[in-house]
């Protein structure tokens, strides 16, 4: 059985897609997915549609309906509720290579 997962996902992204020009940074994400194992499986694919490489993620879940995530993230999860093919990013908080 499929849920709607949540994690913060640290990610690479291609020179030039982001503002900043950074290519480091790191998001929440929510989609469904039946295991942890299923939902890195996935999330992978798709960020390999941009060119996106998953650097790592922290705080990996199934959401919990109890919990209030705040306004963005609450949003997301709604959407993704909605649409059981849906993968919703939140706001990408880039920063620069050490």
């Amino acid at each position: 059985m499929e849920s709607v997962w949540i994690t913060t996902a640290e990610v690479e992204v291609q020179p030039g897609d982001m503002p900043s020009g950074d290519t480091l940074g790191f998001m929440r994400i929510t989609m469904w997915a039946s295991s942890q194992e299923d939902f890195v499986q996935k999330l992978n694919a798709y960020l390999t549609q941009y060119q996106w490489k998953l650097l790592s993620m922290e705080n990996t879940a199934i959401v919990d309906p109890s919990i209030d995530y705040g306004d963005e993230i609450n949003q997301m999860i709604d959407e993704t509720l909605e649409d059981p093919s849906a993968v919703r990013l939140g706001t990408y908080y880039s920063y620069k290579a050490d």
